[in-house]
């Protein structure tokens, strides 16, 4: 009876691309019964704490199903020849699901398709938008001259690299004391270039630096990443770091351990890492801090 760590995510976007009336609350009675654990169940079962059983994934999926058989008829479009997911399916990519998901649903109205992309962003890219002393910064310089900033986020707006004319750094402003560690990670939103997310591979949209890394203070900064040659994948692009201000900490917040070597998570890895993220910031918030940028890349 394994768990999902990318449920949550899962059940977000079904929700935004193709809606749900019933609450969470709800959904959790009808699957785990009426005592007053169902709700808590299930909320358990979306963020991978509660392993997920053939039997519970049979019927959750028959959840997803009728709700859009449902959406199919409102829509005066003919029945599916069987149900689009089984229990089984649960365990799929967030990509791959929702390339299933919209299919099903023949979903294409333009705003719940865009929703449904914002709001994967904002579960993926946790510091977006959120203002504070300590400030995480995109610097741009030009290939041949590494000897000062072109451009900072965060001032005049986001900042835009060309491949093979820029290179970038990571920096985080405002430090007074050196974080124990860093986790560090890039979301891609390739809208610019007339996709979503879930169009590409995960892999293709999220990119982590080895993480955890121990970055020192450089020049009144905190050097993330030296400047370096840019991928080239166009788009528009969600950095976050991760400071970690006491070395305990890391336990409750890497799924891989205490003691993991620095190297990318995977994609239930990276899943679990954001939801242990969000209970240290409610239950300890002194020992993390959080700081997402934006920057764009152009061909």
């Amino acid at each position: 009876m394994a768990s999902i760590p990318n449920l949550y995510l899962k059940w977000r976007a079904f929700r935004e691309l193709v809606g749900m009336p019933r609450s969470d609350a709800e959904i959790g009675v009808a699957l785990f019964g009426e005592d007053k654990d169902g709700p808590q169940k299930f909320s358990k079962l979306l963020y991978g704490d509660y392993g997920c059983s053939p039997e519970i994934g049979e019927a959750l999926a028959a959840v997803l199903n009728r709700r859009i058989e449902t959406v199919r008829q409102s829509r005066g479009l003919p029945r599916l020849n069987r149900d689009p997911f089984r229990g089984s399916d649960l365990d799929a990519s967030l990509h791959v699901f929702l390339r299933h998901l919209a299919a099903a649903a023949a979903v294409a109205d333009e705003e719940a398709l865009d929703r449904t992309q914002q709001a994967l962003l904002g579960e993926l890219a946790p510091g977006f938008g959120i203002d504070g002393t300590i400030r995480l910064v995109v610097e741009r310089f030009f290939v041949d001259r590494t000897f000062a900033p072109f451009l900072r986020s965060g001032g005049d707006g986001p900042v835009v690299f060309q491949v093979g004319r820029h290179k970038g750094q990571l920096a985080v402003l405002g430090v007074t004391a050196t974080p124990a560690l860093a986790y560090t990670f890039v979301v891609r939103d390739p809208r610019p270039t007339g996709h979503r997310s879930w169009e590409l591979n995960w892999n293709e949209t999220l990119f982590w630096l080895p993480s955890p890394s121990r970055p020192r203070i450089v020049d009144g900064a905190l050097l993330l990443m030296p400047p370096s040659p840019l991928s080239p994948e166009p788009g528009r692009f969600l950095v976050t770091t991760v400071l970690v201000w006491e070395e305990a900490s890391r336990a409750h917040l890497d799924p891989r351990g205490a003691s993991a070597a620095a190297a990318d998570l995977d994609e239930a890895e990276t899943s679990r890492f954001l939801t242990n993220l969000r209970r240290l910031q409610r239950r300890r918030p002194a020992t993390v801090t959080v700081s997402s940028a934006e920057y764009s890349v152009i061909l």
